[in-house]
């Protein structure tokens, strides 16, 4: 079931701002309420309708990783042993998990539990309770399959089974979110210098795909000219505009680009939640 029930306020803290969003549903549209840029060492509840605080943890904080589950070991037991050496360095973690497939398998989240009590110190300010903090690729696969009905080309040929890779465009690094049916499997990532050649070689296009991007808008169009005349890779640009449609024009252009904040924002409208 949903964590929230009414106006969740979704907040996205970058370098040295924050963007703030909340939404509202009229029938079949959602509406931006609020949405802002704040400093983040001066946030304000200003102009908020108040509810609870959903927010997220940066891929550099956290670690995700499916483990086979043996007999008679706990799954705590098991995830403790199969920690990434950055994490093992670490002193403290916050993690959650799910099992499924006859609970033969377990997904795991582990966050480092340092970056979890700064950015709810962030947050104190606004004085509303913080109800969800989910790793970041959460938000943007959420988001990603929200916006995906208004974006599809008219020509598209619709499996069973479609594969696409999520690509957050950033220097030095882009990451790469590899989805399957619109549900999350893994993440990679990738110098940015050798994106365009690492999306070509033969490994990785030896099934057809779709490759969407988001992101840095110089490398967004280098990416589209260099994946214009493939066979086997379909490129689409992510968008939020035709989601807010509805919208005024600033609000609309403002938020063109921000599928986590998005995928935040929508947290409290979705009836289940991975």
């Amino acid at each position: 079931m949903s964590l929230l029930r009414q106006q969740p306020l979704a907040v996205q803290i970058n370098r040295e701002s924050c963007l703030v969003l909340q939404l509202s549903r009229q029938g079949q549209h959602f509406v931006v309420e609020h949405f802002s840029q704040q400093h983040k060492s001066s946030l304000s509840d200003q102009g908020l309708k108040r509810d609870s605080i959903v927010s997220a943890l940066d891929y550099s904080a956290t670690h995700y990783q499916k483990i086979p589950l043996e007999k008679d070991q706990q799954v705590e037991e098991q995830l403790l042993q199969k920690l990434p050496p950055q994490l093992k360095a670490n002193t403290g973690i916050s993690y959650d998990y799910f099992t499924h497939s006859c609970e033969q398998e377990a997904e795991a989240v582990i966050g480092q539990r340092s970056a979890l009590e700064n950015l709810l110190t962030l947050l104190a300010p606004l004085q509303m309770p913080v109800q969800v903090v989910e790793p970041v690729y959460q938000s943007v696969v959420r988001a990603t399959n929200a916006v995906l009905p208004y974006l599809w080309p008219d020509n598209t040929v619709f499996e069973e089974s479609m594969k696409w890779v999520i690509v957050e465009l950033r220097q030095p690094q882009s990451i790469l979110l590899y989805c399957e049916s619109g549900v999350f499997q893994r993440l990679e990532y990738v110098n940015s210098s050798n994106l365009i050649p690492f999306l070509l070689s033969a490994q990785f296009a030896t099934q057809s795909r779709w490759i969407m991007s988001f992101g840095d808008k110089a490398m967004q169009s280098s990416l589209g000219r260099q994946l214009a005349e493939q066979q086997h890779l379909r490129h689409l640009v992510l968008s939020t505009a035709p989601f807010f449609g509805n919208n005024i024009a600033p609000i609309v252009s403002a938020l063109d680009n921000e599928m986590v904040l998005l995928g935040l924002a929508l947290r409290g409208f979705s009836q289940w939640h991975r």
